[in-house]
């Protein structure tokens, strides 16, 4: 796969598990897009999502239907218009039954159409950490359901120079993992830079225990 920069690793993982769904019999996806009737919290509509998934898994198991599978991504319409669902699979549903199951659980309209496997990976552009939205921190930008396999993020691994300074840091100072994201990245820049580690981290830091043999003073792990 290439990237015009570099990816996050949930992009990576998610990419990799679009290319594990399984096709419909005319060899395409169905992309679906769910919405809601009025704006509401992210913590609610996933909610209702999972109401949704339940209330339509217990449909299909009595009618003896094959368990829909495919991967959900959320997006947060740029015109206001609040929480987007977006669903890809390769499971053929009637559209009035989603209709009815989707209002059932809280839902508003719904879209749905038919695209080629390679289409699927435009989801991953609302998988992007730079812009988003306070309201989805902590929460997991796309999942799979239904027992759709998919790669873990926590599988992938990114081999750098700077995932390796961001290595030594960790093994090398106590405590590292307690400053924020974002003085970790300082640190590693710094690092990067031949500058010491902790240049316009806060003066009050004290976890400054070395171990591994490493100086604090241009610590340069390569």
């Amino acid at each position: 796969m290439k990237y015009p920069y570099p990816p996050t690793k949930s992009r990576v993982a998610f990419d990799f598990s679009v290319e594990s769904l399984p096709l419909s019999p005319r060899g395409n996806l169905y992309l679906w897009t769910f919405t809601f009737c009025e704006v509401i919290d992210v913590a609610d509509g996933r909610r209702r999502w999972s109401l949704f998934l339940k209330l339509l898994r217990n449909e299909r198991r009595r009618k003896g239907q094959e368990t829909l599978q495919g991967l959900r991504v959320f997006e947060l319409h740029p015109g206001g218009h609040g929480l987007h669902i977006h669903a890809a699979t390769g499971c053929y549903l009637h559209v009035s039954q989603v209709r009815r199951l989707w209002g059932m659980a809280g839902g508003g309209r719904i879209d749905v159409r038919p695209i080629p496997p390679e289409r699927v990976s435009y989801l991953s552009k609302y998988l992007r950490k730079q812009g988003r939205p306070s309201c989805f921190y902590g929460v997991r930008m796309w999942a799979a359901f239904g027992g759709q396999a998919h790669t873990r993020v926590k599988d992938i691994v990114v081999d750098s120079a700077w995932t390796r300074a961001y290595a030594v840091l960790v093994a090398s100072i106590d405590g590292f993992k307690k400053l924020s994201w974002w003085q970790r990245i300082r640190a590693v820049d710094n690092v990067e830079w031949g500058r010491a580690w902790n240049v316009g981290l806060p003066d009050d830091w004290s976890g400054v225990a070395i171990g591994l043999g490493v100086e604090m003073r241009g610590l340069r792990p390569f």
